[in-house]
């Protein structure tokens, strides 16, 4: 194989023909990107340089259920980026608050504390009734359940302390990050393989281009710098015009980001030269072969003279 051409495609998501920052399409002039019919192309991401100032708290995260008694509604936390005491007293406002206009006939107080040592909440609540059980409910679709350390599909019961005091401690330590890693999808057929699509049971191909990791603070920059061609696909045509990039997380969850990113496309042009040398010992093969049926055919009709 032997690469005869190259080309370096710089692309901001700020010069995107249509969509949003997270997902957008970029227009190539048809002259630009193309190969002859005994050529092919394949692209590589060179580099990548992506600005960490996506909120902690956003549309994949941000949502569980609450019920007090019979009844029950979906508490949605204000996106933004929190630490651990924004979360706790932003919760401990809004959930009570919300109690407050959901169930006026048993309004519910909450009161929240953080265990620095375990990394842990602890959800406290009056007005626990006998027969009227209060719990949290954590979906799979938009859960919070990282967040505020529960298992996702968990359904998590306040128990009594006495004197109407109902409560529930997390599962498992807080997590405050969003996600350890981003996948980068482009729209060109690639062979990778994950579960990020359906039911996501089983694996199989992927959009996923890349695996970016989390690697800095918030409100620094993500920086990747290709090594080794890690992160190459294949392109099955012979032009390009279009390409679509979207961000997911490490959990495939879409994700919204807060500022434009920049990164670098590498394509190759090649020639197959095994192929080729391959095609032209098949072809002198056949040459040889025809040669030696018009030889074997000549001496045939000699021997019958």
């Amino acid at each position: 194989m032997k690469v005869i051409d190259k080309k370096l495609l710089f692309i901001n998501s700020s010069e995107r023909e249509s969509g949003t920052i997270s997902d957008f399409k970029v227009t190539i002039p048809s002259h630009l990107l193309t190969c002859e019919p005994n050529q092919k192309m394949r692209l590589v991401l060179n580099d990548l340089v992506l600005p960490f100032t996506w909120y902690n708290v956003q549309s994949s995260n941000r949502t569980f259920t609450l019920q007090e008694g019979s009844v029950s509604y979906a508490v949605e936390i204000p996106m933004g980026s929190y630490n651990v005491t924004q979360l706790r007293d932003t919760l401990q406002s809004l959930m009570t608050s919300l109690s407050a206009s959901q169930n006026p006939s048993n309004p519910h107080t909450y009161t929240m504390l953080f265990d620095s040592i375990s990394s842990k909440f602890s959800f406290s609540h009056s007005s626990l009734a006998e027969g009227q059980p209060s719990r949290l409910t954590f979906a799979r679709e938009g859960s919070a359940h990282k967040l505020l350390g529960f298992e996702v599909g968990s359904v998590n019961d306040f128990v009594s302390q006495g004197g109407g005091v109902g409560r529930v401690l997390s599962s498992r330590p807080v997590s405050m990050m969003l996600t350890d890693a981003l996948h980068f999808h482009t729209d060109v057929l690639n062979t990778n393989v994950d579960k990020s699509t359906g039911l996501m049971s089983d694996f199989h191909l992927s959009d996923v281009f890349a695996k970016i990791a989390i690697n800095t603070s918030p409100f620094n920059n993500l920086i990747y710098f290709n090594t080794n061609d890690d992160y190459l696909v294949n392109i099955s045509e012979r032009r390009i015009t279009e390409f679509r990039f979207w961000f997911t997380t490490g959990e495939h969850a879409y994700i919204d980001l807060n500022d434009d990113f920049s990164f670098t496309l590498k394509i190759e042009i090649y020639e197959d030269d095994e192929r080729r040398m391959v095609d032209q010992n098949t072809g002198i093969g056949e040459l040889l072969r025809l040669m030696v049926v018009q030889q074997h055919a000549l001496l045939n009709r000699k021997a019958g003279e």
